[in-house]
């Protein structure tokens, strides 16, 4: 059978090589997108930019986010076993902390965590309209975390013209798996449109350790609303909402052997995401071109709690992370300064914010509490000189309460030749800024507040080729890090020791600025209309991801979980004839990698299958199914845990 699967999934691939695939949009599409940090139209980005669109999301039908996202060029995900184990994306061989993930806007990593990283373990796909990702450093518009890319998603949005619209579903599925998702849209009251979106997921799982037997099972409840309003005819509300509790078993290092295996442990999460904004077009809300600002405030608060029966109903651990942001930003159209009859040929694009995080963790024996606050400001020149060619450029500084300052740059070009063809090259820098639980100087902890903030600068070209039906794209990019964190023993130490070592609080050791890093490759991705019916689409991403440390004995050794290759391919076919029928073939391939610093232990390559269909019954009902590693191929993505075999669901749902 796992012959059939590798001989399957290599044609499915080759035939995806010979003929380009389908983008998730064309790629000189003028629609706008946000994740590059102001409303760009797609084509005028000059950035690698992928889109999940709804279409995409309806097709993949349910599950995790991560899963979909991890489809896309440049991208990897790891789990931590069964759903609801920790989840981790990576973009271009970046650290999953130094992705940043925004929710309609608000920026969701969690502070109390040790390095900030967003979990993507407990984001479905139930109430998500659009996915915006965003591959290479782009601090400028968006402060720290932002080295390896961005990720934004939109909810239930609510912009629609008029009246009510909606969509309920559920499904069944392997290892008793229920899922139940809805969403509602409407414009009763005239100027004022919500989106209303909610989920319940509940699954027996499996076992996360791969020496386990025990099923580790996880339920999750969320529910998200958007508002749009419109004030006369210059001012514009929004307003979103958030919240998701989950419960997640763990496995663990249970006595006397202290081996990873079955446990009794397990841990609940609440999420919640707000914002409110206040936008004001002087040339009316209807319009996009003149002059516009915004004033927002966003938070988000991440609540862990542990518990093991085997010490009573206590928390054993417990974690409180909060964020909050209020931003300024404008948007100004200078008019046609060139004479390029290109519309707005030159935009002010700035912004300023002010940030404030605290966070708590309490292990029952050292409770650590930590605030600080940010202020950064940023602006951007985006320039069409003539109707072929744009360009943009723009510096961004933040001021951190502990650790300093950061200067950022970005600035990139694009030359159209034709119709289909797009020349495109840019320089970017990012940082990260230290956590708080690296950066806390209380005893018995493990921060070190002389940490300074990662840093990367990312250099990419790129050449787009193609129109509305078929396309291609080619990216060559380069990614060096420094000054990157890493935990170290305290002593010994390479020296210098950091100063917080002569304190003798920190006998386990502590944080300190120690490595370097570069990753660097090549992207392909390819897309075709294939006749009324059929649609490929494939991509194919080359990561050499090494430490780069100066005398380390790690120096030159591949970054851990990081595949050199991966490829991605998928069939799509919508039979004429039969309107809203769908059957589509999609296959992942990720190549070998290591699962620690010291290249010692290595992580198999693997192919996986996945097969989905749905069929229209009556008019807004839809029967769907899928079956997920259709091949049951056995892989790991991290080491010691067990990853979903062959898994089918079935399910229906209603739109209105």
């Amino acid at each position: 059978m796992k012959k059939l699967a590798y001989k399957t999934s290599l044609s499915l691939l080759a035939l995806a090589a010979a003929s380009p695939a389908l983008a998730h949009e064309a790629p000189f599409d003028d629609q706008s997108i946000t994740v590059i940090g102001a409303p760009l139209a797609l084509s005028e980005t000059n950035a690698s930019v992928s889109i999940i669109d709804k279409e995409e999301i309806d097709r993949a039908q349910n599950g995790a986010a991560a899963d979909l996202i991890a489809r896309l060029p440049g991208v990897h995900v790891t789990q931590n076993g069964a759903l609801g184990g920790v989840a981790s994306l990576r973009i271009r061989g970046a650290e999953d902390a130094q992705t940043l993930v925004v929710i309609d806007g608000v920026r969701v990593g969690d502070p109390s965590s040790p390095n900030g990283a967003f979990d993507f373990a407990n984001l479905m796909l139930g109430s998500i309209d659009r996915i915006e990702v965003l591959r290479g450093a782009n601090s400028l518009p968006w402060g720290s975390q932002a080295i390896g890319g961005v990720v934004s998603v939109t909810s239930t949005d609510p912009d629609l013209a008029s009246g009510t619209s909606g969509r309920v579903g559920a499904e069944y599925g392997a290892r008793d798996t229920v899922r139940v998702n809805g969403q509602l849209r409407t414009a009763a009251l005239g100027a004022s449109q919500f989106g209303i979106g909610g989920g319940y997921v509940r699954t027996r799982g499996f076992s996360s350790a791969a020496a386990g037997t025990e099923r580790d099972g996880y339920r999750q409840y969320s529910a998200n609303l958007s508002n749009r309003t419109e004030i006369g005819s210059t001012l514009l509300f929004r307003a979103f909402g958030l919240y998701a509790a989950s419960r997640v078993e763990l496995d663990g290092f249970a006595p006397p052997t202290f081996t990873f295996g079955d446990t009794d442990e397990f841990q609940k999460t609440k999420e919640h995401y707000a914002a409110a904004s206040l936008e004001h077009r002087p040339a009316g809300t209807s319009g996009a071109d003149g002059f516009a600002h915004r004033l927002q405030f966003a938070f988000a608060d991440v609540n862990r709690d542990n518990f093991n029966p085997d010490f009573g109903d206590a928390p054993t651990f417990r974690a409180r992370g909060r964020s909050e942001r209020l931003s300024y930003s404008l948007d100004w159209g200078l008019g046609d300064v060139f004479g390029s009859a290109a519309g707005d040929s030159l935009r002010l694009i700035a912004g300023a914010e002010r940030e404030w995080t605290r966070a708590l963790t309490d292990d029952g024996f050292a409770p650590d509490r930590g605030q600080t606050a940010t202020t950064g400001g940023w602006a951007m020149l985006a320039a069409r000189p003539t109707e072929t060619f744009s360009l943009t450029a723009g510096v961004r500084r933040d001021d951190h309460r502990d650790f300093g300052g950061a200067t950022s740059f970005a600035a990139d070009i694009g030359q159209k030749i034709g119709n289909d063809v797009l020349l495109r090259a840019s320089y970017r820098e990012g940082f990260k800024a230290p956590t708080l639980f690296q950066l806390s100087d209380s005893s018995g902890a493990y921060g070190n507040p002389e940490l300074l903030p990662e840093r990367a600068k990312s250099y990419e070209v790129g050449v787009r080729l193609g129109d509305a039906r078929r396309f291609v794209d080619v990216a060559w990019y380069r990614r060096d890090s420094r000054n990157l964190i890493d935990f170290v023993s305290c002593p010994p130490v390479p020296d210098p020791l950091p100063a917080i070592c002569a304190s003798g609080n920190r006998p386990f050791g502590t944080y300190d600025n120690i490595n370097r890093a570069r990753a660097e490759g090549v992207e392909v991705e390819a897309g075709a209309k294939l006749g009324s019916s059929f649609a490929v689409r494939a991509n194919y991403s080359l990561t050499v991801a090494t430490d780069r440390t100066p005398g380390s004995p790690l120096e030159g050794n591949r970054l851990a979980r990081r595949p050199r290759h991966l490829a991605n391919a998928e069939l799509a076919w919508a039979p004429d004839g039969a309107s809203g029928a769908d059957l589509s073939v999609a296959v992942r391939y990720a190549g070998k990698s290591f699962d620690d610093r010291a290249n010692s232990v290595r992580l198999g390559d693997y192919v996986v299958v996945d097969l989905r269909a749905s069929y229209p019954l009556a008019a807004g009902i839809e029967l769907f199914g899928r079956v997920e590693n259709l091949f049951d191929e056995e892989y790991q993505t991290v080491a010691t845990y067990n990853t979903a075999g062959r898994s089918a669901y079935v399910g229906a749902r209603w739109g209105f």
